[in-house]
């Protein structure tokens, strides 16, 4: 059996399973890990909200001086639609629709006026992907599910009142599995004749193999931060997340779908006339065939992240909010990786680096109430030949709408409301003809979600 298409979905598994502390990319993160900063549009890298969210957003902000105990939890809602219509044919199809709940969790406690730490929990990575079995894209994925959880332990000192330092280590846990059809109609059905099964009459888009990939990874990885306010109406932040290397492991297992093929007399196979065909592939899945479960192992470099932003205060309660972010995607560009009996191979991905612009308003409108808004845009990281099924990334516009309310002084409710436009490009549901080619880019991805967002913030 020709390998390269397994070993695809095995590479593409790595690719984004394995990419335990993938600092905030487009594609499948998550950067809406508080629905205060969420209605902010994610700027809040120089003037964090308080309740501990600081811990992701600038591990220099958990320093409030305010109370002994600050906690929060959250979830946020994401629900991903999306199509992809064939050029040639004029077929759309859609994705299946999901509903995917992302939670966060945090907890700081101060230590006096210049000293804090704390903890947090949240989950950059948990996103599904699903197609129909029956799309045209199955061949590369018809399913991804990514569920990552990070553990960051922080601590956090202020120098002076007008200077914060922050650090944190990020503990990683990342679990991953993806779906995918496997073709018949290019495989080898006769290596000494150099015969495939397409020459004997199979038509191309035979699906024979169900393969299911699974894995799991472990990171650890650093998060330094710093707050400086020159003026009482200024304040200045960034944060450095560094890159990681992943050691991946999981399994790839198959299982066999039916054809429904006949084989003719005198079939290369040397079995009678009207044999199932079937029974011969069956032989693939079993003992010593190519298609039975096997490891897979895959070792990924990951980028680091920088964000730096200013918070405004144009008078009081009235803040103008901007962040700037940099991920260094370019060292994203080879994925290499072994299946236990198929084999190595290495997978092209060619990454470039990308930048995101945030900005927002917020403004108290009561002593208990405050508004806020604001708009965020980011470039594609994936190269146009790398376009597809499991992954359609591409430039995004967001804009965001978000409230706060002050139940007492110990509690504090948020809630956001997003919605993600996608610009529309251009991919592919087969493999390239040749590396780095977007010859094989025959249809249009559209993508956009419309995410809502609530936590409760305690202060005690």
């Amino acid at each position: 059996m020709r390998r390269k298409a397994v070993v695809t979905a095995a590479a593409v598994l790595a690719a984004i399973g394995f990419s335990a502390s993938r600092a905030q990319a487009q594609g499948f993160s998550v950067y809406e890990h508080d629905a205060c900063t969420m209605g902010r549009a994610g700027s809040g890298v120089a003037s964090p909200c308080s309740g501990g969210s600081a811990i992701f957003f600038n591990p220099a902000g958990i320093v409030t001086g305010r109370g002994t105990w600050n906690a929060a939890v959250g979830v946020t809602m994401i629900p991903p639609r999306g199509s992809y219509t064939d050029s040639i044919t004029g077929l759309t199809t859609d994705l299946v629709a999901n509903n995917i709940p992302v939670p966060n969790m945090y907890l700081t406690r101060q230590l006096g006026s210049r000293l804090a730490v704390g903890v947090g929990v949240f989950a950059p990575y948990g996103l599904t992907t699903e197609w129909p079995t029956t799309s045209p894209g199955r061949f590369l994925a018809y399913k991804s599910t990514i569920k990552s959880i990070y553990m960051q332990p922080t601590v956090a000192y202020r120098v002076s009142p007008r200077l914060q330092l922050g650090f944190g280590v990020d503990i990683v846990r990342t679990a991953v599995e993806l779906h995918q059809r496997v073709e018949l109609s290019s495989q080898v059905a006769n290596p000494a004749a150099g015969l495939t099964f397409a020459m004997l009459g199979v038509p191309v888009g035979t699906d024979f193999a169900d393969a299911r990939l699974k894995g799991t990874g472990n990171a650890v990885g650093y998060h330094f931060g710093i707050i400086a306010r020159p003026t009482d109406f200024l304040s200045v932040g960034a944060r450095y997340m560094t890159g990681v290397t992943i050691e991946g492991t999981g399994y790839a297992g198959f299982s066999q779908v039916p054809t429904g093929i006949l084989l003719a007399a005198g079939n290369p196979f040397a079995v009678p006339a009207r044999t199932p065909l079937d029974a011969v592939l069956a032989s693939q899945f079993t003992g010593t065939g190519r298609l039975v479960t096997q490891t897979v192992k895959a070792v990924i470099p990951m980028p680091a992240q920088l964000v730096a932003g200013i918070d405004f205060q144009l008078r009081p309660g009235l803040h103008l909010l901007a962040d700037y972010q940099w991920t260094q995607w370019s060292k994203f560009a080879e994925l290499p990786l072994t299946l236990g009996v198929i084999g190595a191979d290495t997978l092209y991905e060619a990454y470039g680096n990308s930048s995101g612009y945030r900005a927002a308003v917020e403004y108290a409108a009561t002593p208990k109430l405050n508004l806020r808004a604001g708009f965020l845009t980011h470039n594609a990281a994936a190269p146009s030949f790398t376009v597809t099924p499991l992954l359609p990334e591409g430039a995004r516009s967001e804009a965001v709408v978000g409230a706060g309310y002050q139940v007492n002084r110990g509690i504090r409710i948020d809630v956001a409301y997003q919605v993600i436009k996608q610009q529309d490009r251009r991919g592919r549901v087969t493999d390239p003809p040749a590396r780095g080619s977007d010859a094989a880019n025959t249809g249009l991805y559209k993508f956009s979600a419309n995410l809502f967002g609530a936590s409760v913030a305690f202060a005690f």
